[in-house]
Parts: structure tokens; sequence; C-alpha cells
């Protein structure tokens, strides 16, 4: 018996935890080869985590940079076309170039992007 990650997992989360299109605007996808723009459902973070720039010296302290890595939670069913790196994505009015696309294993992926406008 196969399960439906998709319908049982993915779109639950993604209406608790997604982005609210009344409340923020929608997530908006456009494909970059294909043209095709559709709103798209996605939890959105931009978490920071820290940035190694030259390894650690012997007897230096650390230094602690750290960088913004905005992502996207998605349900790769949700899209018409697989997206791509080079697609954009406008969430929160900002837009984004997808840097890359790591899927899962149970039909969703994590989309990082690269912030491209601060308005759309």
């Amino acid at each position: 018996m196969s399960l439906d990650w998709a319908g049982l997992v993915l779109g639950p989360n993604l209406r608790i935890f997604g982005e609210d299109p009344e409340k923020d605007g929608p997530v908006t996808w456009t494909s970059l080869s294909s043209g095709i723009s559709q709103d798209v459902p996605a939890i959105f973070d931009e978490g920071y985590k820290p940035l190694a720039v030259i390894d650690d010296a012997d007897g230096l302290l650390p230094t602690n940079i750290t960088t913004g890595i905005p992502h996207l939670g998605v349900c790769l069913a949700d899209f018409p076309v697989a997206p791509l790196q080079g697609d954009t994505m406008v969430v929160r009015g900002k837009t984004y170039e997808i840097r890359e696309v790591q899927p899962d294993s149970h039909g969703g992926a994590d989309i990082f992007l690269n912030l491209v406008s601060l308005t759309a």
C-alpha cells in the first residue's frame, strides 16, 4: 500500500504553516524557460546560518559571521513543470531567483533563493 505523502502530510503543512496570500500576498513562481507563472503554496524561511570565511587559525578566536538563507518548502505537485535554477519567485513583495532546488524523497522540495529585488 502506497502512502499519499503529498495529500496527508505536505498539503496540510502548507495550509497551516504556509504563506497567507491575504496577509503577505501570494508566492508567485515564474519559469525562466517557458514564462509560465502561477501562485504556489509555500512555507518561507529566512533563517540564518554560520558562514566560515576562512578556516580557523590556531590560537585565534573564531569569527562569528552569519548569512541569511532564504528558502521555500514546497510540494512539487503544485507546479505544472519542475521549478529550476534561474526561475523567479516573488515572496512578500520581494523578487528572488532560484539558486538551487533540493527535492526530498516524498514529493516536496527545498528551494534556496537569491534576492534580486526588494519590490516585485
